[in-house]
């Protein structure tokens, strides 16, 4: 096969030589343009807001749910494992056969402390843990 000259690659019309002009050109297929992905909606306290009333039953709860990590000691969540299955024991036992209510978990009984922190977030004052918790009578 004959060497090619870049000026043929920059000019096609331009052939090299005869054994170039009996290979017909390569067809040139253009890529089928992929479609953009949709932008996920800007996240914003309004349309978090907007949204949470609108919760279908279908979508589990927890991925209603903002995700947010947290450090606990070993005995606070020891605790919490202790009392969200003394819970639902409790909640089997008075009604036997029956499933009632939603499991209660370590992360339930986190969020009912954190709405009652806020309840009495008035209460609130002081420069460290220790004295936060001392604020609010811990």
């Amino acid at each position: 096969m004959a060497k090619v000259q870049l000026s043929a690659l920059v000019n096609p019309n331009e052939l090299v030589d005869a054994a170039d002009e009996a290979t017909p050109p390569a067809l040139e297929v253009a890529p089928t343009p992929k479609p953009a992905p949709k932008a996920p909606p800007a996240r914003t306290t309004a349309t978090r807001k907007a949204r949470q009333p609108r919760q279908e039953p279908a979508v589990p709860k927890y991925q209603r749910l903002e995700r947010k990590e947290t450090r606990l000691t070993v005995e606070q969540y020891e605790s919490l494992t202790t009392v969200a299955r003394k819970l639902n024991r409790r909640k089997r036992m008075a009604t036997p056969g029956e499933a009632v209510g939603e499991r209660i978990t370590e992360n339930t009984l986190i969020r009912v402390a954190v709405d009652l922190l806020l309840s009495r977030v008035d209460e609130l004052d002081g420069v460290d843990e220790d004295e936060l918790r001392k604020s609010v009578g811990l």
